[in-house]
């Protein structure tokens, strides 16, 4: 396979979308192999439930060409649940190849040096892994760590001459005895955990999806004086899966009662992910849900605690959306939200930053530290 052909198209793609911008990095897209850590991967299909078909080489060009696009590419099926099927298998994923574009998004926005140390943090395939390594002076100032097995990715970057520090760990709360210039986050972090902040070096940096599940939210945080992270939210944001350790299966809504009320948030604003970013900011975990039906749009929102609230949409002129919930404060803190960032003129996400402080509190800001703000649960 002529590779590298490949892989300067799609230096090219990323740097016509924008997301790819310097020289260094741009090397490293051109550089790596991204077939060698896609053997195989799984491409969704249409369908209820959704019908994911393995590609492997054997494939060709269909398997080659995804690999060498800009797209994320899922590599893992939750192996307790998923089922082979007629023409492929159901399940649901566990685990992706992200997509190219967000990858090197992050890493420029890190503004990662020759000289930094730096922390993969959710190993996956090992493709980020190796772009950082190309980047460094010395593979061995990369340390890279997943809940997951380790041992592929590592075969592979050790294949490309790279030997960075491997360690299958929860990156949330492994105590590191050294201390990382950089770290970089693969997958959705809620919160950032006290190990977290102790791994990064003074002056260092990090970035991460946060609020998840419904947020795409990127945060760079830089460290500051006795302990403390604070920075912004990049405009483009990108989602990732749950940490492993925090995934957990979202509550059967229980739909036998229900207050019932009406409501002004109108329902194109759900797919607004500058709305959904500071709905979860305000709603730890949240899931979002759709639904349609005889000519009705519903979104529920849903809660780890199982309290939920919906908004019903008629397709029909002048009719006002109706809300049911079940569970104190949850349409309340909608309709809070909504009208807060309504009365604002609907700002971006690179308009709010995050403060996190040394005893833990991360708190929301918005357009400086010392704005307006808010304490998050």
């Amino acid at each position: 396979m002529n590779w590298e052909h490949h892989a300067r198209e799609l230096a090219a793609a990323l740097e016509a979308s924008e997301d790819l911008k310097s020289a260094p990095l741009r090397e490293a897209v051109i550089g790596t192999p991204r077939h060698i850590f896609l053997p195989h991967y799984f491409e969704a299909r249409e369908g209820t439930p959704t019908l994911w078909v393995e590609r492997t080489e054997a494939d060709g060009d269909a398997w080659r060409k995804p690999i060498y696009s800009n797209t994320t590419l899922v590599t893992e099926l939750d192996r307790e649940t998923a089922k082979q099927v007629e023409g492929g298998w159901n399940g649901y994923p566990t685990s992706s190849s992200t997509q190219p574009g967000l990858v090197v998004r992050m890493l420029e926005a890190l503004d990662i040096r020759p000289a930094h140390t730096v922390l993969d943090a959710g190993l996956g395939t090992g493709y980020q892994a190796a772009l950082i390594a190309n980047c460094l002076r010395d593979s061995h100032q990369l340390a890279t760590t997943d809940i997951g097995s380790t041992e592929l990715a590592h075969e592979r970057l050790d294949a490309l001459g790279y030997s960075p520090t491997v360690v299958r760990a929860d990156a949330t709360k492994r105590e590191w005895q050294r201390q990382f210039d950089r770290m970089v986050f693969s997958f959705g972090l809620p919160r950032v955990t006290h190990t977290i902040r102790q791994a990064v070096a003074p002056g260092g940096r990090i970035i991460a999806n946060v609020f998840g599940p419904i947020s795409s939210g990127l945060a760079v945080l830089d460290a500051q004086k006795e302990g403390m992270l604070e920075g912004r939210f990049l405009t483009r944001g990108g989602s990732f899966m749950p940490a492993r350790h925090d995934h957990r299966d979202v509550p059967e809504a229980d739909l036998s009662s229900a207050a019932e009320g009406w409501t002004d948030v109108p329902v194109a604003d759900f797919d607004d992910y500058h709305f959904l970013f500071l709905l979860a900011a305000h709603l730890p975990g949240v899931n979002l849900q759709y639904g349609v039906e005889e000519g009705q749009f519903m979104r529920r929102l849903v809660l780890p605690d199982g309290r939920w609230g919906e908004a019903v949409y008629v397709a029909q002129e002048g009719a006002r959306p109706q809300f049911r919930e079940q569970g104190e404060e949850v349409w309340e803190n909608v309709e809070r939200v909504w009208s807060w960032w309504t009365s604002k003129g609907r700002p971006r996400c690179d308009e709010f930053g995050l403060t996190v402080d040394s005893d833990g509190t991360h708190r929301l800001w918005y357009q400086t530290p010392k704005g307006e703000s808010w304490v998050l649960s």
